[in-house]
C-alpha cells in the first residue's frame, strides 16, 4: 500500500491510485457514457496500475467522502512543448562550415493525460452538478502548483479529443487555450504522441 498523499475539498477525497486496498476492485466500476471515452476507462482499469511503479504516469482517483465511491480520476505526468520554431544559421567550429537548421524554444510543464468523470457516479446522484470543475480547481490545479514550487514548471497542457462541444468545454470550464496555426501544426509534428495522434495540443497557464 502507498503512502497517502491526500487532499480534500467539502465534498471529495482525492488521493494516488494505490493508496487503498480497494482501488483495484473499486476502478472495475468506472464508466464513461460518451463513445470517446473507452480509452480513458481502458487506460485507468488495464494500464493505470502497471504505469505507476515505473514512473510514467501518477494517476489519482477523486472520491466521495461520505461514501467512498468514485467520482472522477485523474493523471499527471511530466513534460516538455517545443514553440516558436524557426530556421537558423549555426556555424560549425571543427568544419567551418555553415548550416541552416531548425531551431525551435522549449517550455517546462506538466500533461494532464487522462482526466475523466464516472458516469455511473452523476447518474447516481443526479444532483451533483460541475464535477470536473471541482476535480481540476481543487485537486488538479493544486497539484501542479505544488509541484511548481519544487520544479519548474510553466504551463500545463493537455492533447484533446478533436470534438468541438469538448474543446469549447475545456476552453471555457478550465481556461485551456489553443495555438493558432501554424504553431499548433508544428507542435504536432515534433511532440504529440502517437497515441494522441487526433487529438489537440491546448495549454494553460497554472
Amino acid at each position: 500500500m502507498k503512502p497517502e498523499n491526500k487532499l480534500q475539498s467539502n465534498q471529495f477525497l482525492c488521493d494516488h491510485l494505490g493508496a487503498t486496498e480497494n482501488d483495484a476492485v473499486d476502478v472495475m466500476n468506472f464508466t464513461v457514457s460518451r463513445p470517446e471515452g473507452t480509452g480513458l476507462v481502458a487506460y485507468l482499469q488495464r494500464r493505470a496500475f502497471s504505469d505507476e511503479p515505473r514512473g510514467l504516469m501518477r494517476t489519482y482517483l477523486v472520491r466521495d467522502q461520505e461514501t467512498s465511491e468514485i467520482a472522477g480520476y485523474f493523471s499527471l505526468k511530466a513534460g516538455l512543448i517545443s514553440f516558436n520554431e524557426r530556421k537558423e544559421l549555426f556555424f560549425n567550429e571543427k568544419t567551418g562550415e555553415e548550416k541552416i537548421e531548425t531551431a525551435f524554444d522549449t517550455l517546462p510543464g506538466v500533461e494532464l493525460a487522462n482526466f475523466a468523470v464516472n458516469s455511473s457516479y452523476v447518474e447516481k446522484y443526479e444532483g451533483i452538478k460541475g464535477i470536473g470543475k471541482v476535480i481540476f480547481n481543487e485537486f488538479v490545479l493544486p497539484i501542479v502548483r505544488k509541484t511548481a514550487e519544487d520544479v519548474g514548471v510553466a504551463i500545463l497542457y493537455i492533447f484533446a479529443l478533436p470534438h468541438d462541444s469538448l474543446i469549447q468545454h475545456y476552453r471555457e470550464s478550465f481556461g485551456f487555450e489553443r495555438l493558432g496555426a501554424p504553431h499548433e501544426e508544428l507542435l504536432h509534428k515534433r511532440i504529440k504522441p502517437f497515441y494522441d495522434r487526433s487529438c489537440v495540443f491546448m495549454y494553460m497557464f497554472p
